[in-house]
């Protein structure tokens, strides 16, 4: 009787524990992707072309010898961090210079957590030789990262210049865009100024020219690399205070301007620009998506630091508005106002009517898409005050054909000139036209008929809000 009653005590706690194993074998996965979705690859692109064996300006150690020290001292200082892997490709050691291979470069050593002591190894082991196939083993780099979540990033080290027919832009590029690669850092040993300008467009260049700032430059990179930043972007408004806010930021690589983060801004419960969380390792292009939009370019952020961006957007209001009664349900969405910058004269919005929209402070040309068109030159729109531009509602004009025709609608300029503001339809039996209240003058004649002695000419007078309708022969 008592193992009667054990086994039914037991029974439901051991399947309460069958149903807790399972369930941590399902979310097993999902915690696995979590811890990988963190995990930050560094490859190492280490030219190991004949040149590499040169020393230094200062007639100290040779190149390699630096190379290795310097890399060493970097890989044991991940020694034991879970979140970083290592991998080692190296171009330049395979062939002799005279057999000129653009194909010299390999995966000495893949990634993983425990690769520190492998690449030390591997390092020892090389013997520069060759020439410098950057293009090719960049492009062979997009192969060595796995296709898994993470923060990939190339350090690309040279003492010269692409030996092949290639583009290493134009392969960093292609990295970046197609998120194989968040950055390129470019370290150039010793490369004369004219030539290293040309790494610029491949990542974040740096040109060394001796071990000891070679040190300091890995240093630096490895600070972006793993320390954490935060990031403020104050929209100020026009008495220079952070208030501007509900509008959309896009932050670009600024190499290759990949979109990387696309936020809209907002204000804190302190009234004060929410805190962002940015990868430090890239250097950004931010857009603020104003009317027109703002930009500020090649933003570096301060790794371990609480970054603030200052970014002028003092915007006032534009008020759209008809002034009457609009006839026609669909009549609104037609008459649009075109707003363009005053000292550009590019278009920077299309604005519906009825609505309210935010622009920038400045000074503004208006287009308003009538018939005839109204414009509004110099139009200054200031945080200070909202600008209100009232159009009077047009009236509505049916023409009614009974045959095909061709003519067209004119008003009288302060001239006395005639000004065409519209073509009639020849093969549209029906049009209805929307007109500003005024006199015009409708101009016509048969279409088929042979003799301009049959044109025809109607008066009309249009108002406000009103509809009629004209009968064409």
């Amino acid at each position: 009787m008592r193992n009667n009653l054990h086994i039914q005590h037991q029974g439901p706690w051991k399947q309460f524990a069958r149903a807790v194993a399972l369930l941590c074998l399902l979310l097993l996965p999902l915690f696995s992707q979590a811890q990988e979705e963190e995990r930050t690859r560094i490859l190492f692109l280490l030219d190991a072309s004949g040149s590499m064996t040169n020393t230094w300006g200062d007639g100290s150690e040779n190149r390699w010898q630096s190379a290795k020290k310097v890399l060493t001292e970097i890989v044991d200082s991940f020694a034991g961090n879970p979140n970083v892997e290592l991998a080692l490709r190296v171009y330049g050691h395979l062939y002799q210079p005279t057999q000129r291979n653009c194909n010299d470069t390999r995966l000495e050593v893949g990634f993983s957590r425990s690769s520190g002591s492998y690449i030390k190894t591997k390092l020892q082991q090389i013997k520069p030789k060759g020439i410098t196939p950057i293009s090719n083993s960049l492009l062979k780099a997009a192969e060595d990262f796995p296709k898994l979540p993470g923060r990939h990033i190339i350090i690309l080290m040279t003492d010269g210049i692409e030996s092949c027919e290639g583009d290493p832009c134009a392969i960093a590029h292609m990295l970046e865009t197609k998120g194989i690669v968040l950055k390129h850092f470019v370290i150039g040993f010793g490369i004369e100024d004219f030539e290293s300008d040309v790494f610029d467009c491949v990542g974040t260049n740096f040109n060394v020219q001796d071990e000891s700032s070679f040190k300091n430059v890995m240093t630096l990179i490895m600070n972006r690399i793993l320390n954490e930043t935060s990031l403020q972007v104050e929209l100020l408004d026009g008495q220079k205070k952070p208030l501007e806010t509900d509008v959309n930021m896009s932050f670009y690589s600024a190499q290759h301007h990949v979109l990387q983060y696309n936020l809209y801004h907002t204000l804190n419960t302190s009234n004060r620009p929410d805190t962002l969380h940015l990868d430090p390792v890239t250097d950004y292009d931010i857009v603020v998506h104003t009317i027109p939009q703002v930009r500020l370019d090649n933003i570096i952020l301060k790794p371990n630091e609480h970054n603030i961006i200052k970014i002028n957007a003092a915007q006032g209001l534009l008020n759209y508005k008809v002034q009457g009664k609009v006839t026609d349900s669909g009549l609104a969405n037609k008459l649009k106002c075109i707003v363009r910058d005053s000292k550009t004269k590019q278009i920077v919005h299309v604005q519906q009517l009825g609505t309210n929209e935010k622009y920038l402070e400045g000074t503004y040309d208006l287009e308003v898409l009538t018939l005839p068109r109204i414009y509004y030159n110099g139009v200054k729109i200031s945080q200070a005050k909202p600008m209100d531009i009232a159009i009077i509602a047009p009236g509505l004009l049916s023409v009614l054909k009974r045959a095909e025709i061709v003519g067209g609608i004119f008003i009288t300029d302060k001239a006395g000139k005639l000004e065409k503001i519209l073509e009639l339809a020849s093969d549209t039996k029906t049009e209805t036209i929307a007109l500003q209240p005024g006199s015009y003058t409708l101009v016509y004649r048969l279409k088929n008929n042979i003799s301009m002695h049959t044109t025809k000419t109607v008066q009309i007078e249009i108002r406000t809000g009103e509809s009629q309708s004209l009968n064409l022969f």
